[in-house]
């Protein structure tokens, strides 16, 4: 089986980066093909953000798998951030003994079992990811295949990535309300210059990637936790 990933928040200084993976059916990838659903699918960020979520419950309706993790802010300063992202898409695929139908899980569901589940033989599967990564991944694999901007030429990277970033864009308008004044309702934890000026003001929230943020120490601010 062929499954496509793709990460969001890869460069933001706040917040977890997000692993999105999806399947589809063969018959499902013809109809994407010849026009028939899913019109529109592209790099996440070239969409916008009312149809990017459109998209979305279109995606999950068609999928015969899908699965979103996040990595933590505090992960990513431990291990790095290729290193995250590759923890993430062994979290995001699914287990080699499991078909899945199409009935995914919520990717906030903190036990991460899937809901529709059939004992098979050992599958190895084959991956489709977007960036230029050698990926070192954990579970049996057939082979893989790396595409820089595969996300904008490939249907079904092009869903990974949706669901993806909505999920976290969803989660940072959540940590807006948590950590108020960061503005990660607007910016989704980038470094725009409102965020960096918030950053100077308030110090580091519990959220913030230290390791992204060391500009505060060049600009004579020392960091500070929340």
């Amino acid at each position: 089986m062929c499954y496509s990933l793709d990460e969001a928040g890869r460069g933001t200084l706040a917040g977890p980066v997000s692993i999105g993976c999806v399947s589809f059916e063969l018959k499902t990838l013809e109809r994407i093909r010849n026009g028939e659903i899913l019109k529109g699918l592209r790099d996440s960020k070239k969409i916008p953000e009312p149809k990017r979520f459109e998209l979305r419950k279109e995606i999950i309706k068609h999928v015969s798998y899908f699965r979103v993790t996040f990595v933590s802010a505090a992960f990513i300063d431990r291990f790095n951030i290729n290193q995250a992202i590759f923890y993430g898409m062994n979290r995001s695929l699914p287990s080699q003994r499991l078909v899945l139908e199409n009935k995914p899980n919520h990717p906030y569901d903190k036990n991460q079992k899937d809901l529709s589940e059939k004992e098979t033989s050992e599958k190895k599967l084959f991956l489709l990811a977007d960036g230029n990564y050698k990926l070192k991944i954990s579970k049996p694999i057939e082979g893989y295949f790396s595409l820089p901007k595969g996300d904008d030429l490939i249907p079904s990277i092009s869903a990974a990535s949706i669901l993806a970033k909505t999920y976290r864009d969803e989660y940072m308008e959540r940590m807006d309300k948590k950590y108020p004044g960061y503005g990660f309702a607007k910016h989704k934890g980038y470094g725009t210059e409102e965020h960096r000026d918030a950053l100077l003001k308030l110090g580091i929230s519990p959220i913030h990637r230290l390791s992204f943020c060391k500009f505060l120490r060049r600009e004579g601010s020392e960091p500070s936790l929340f």
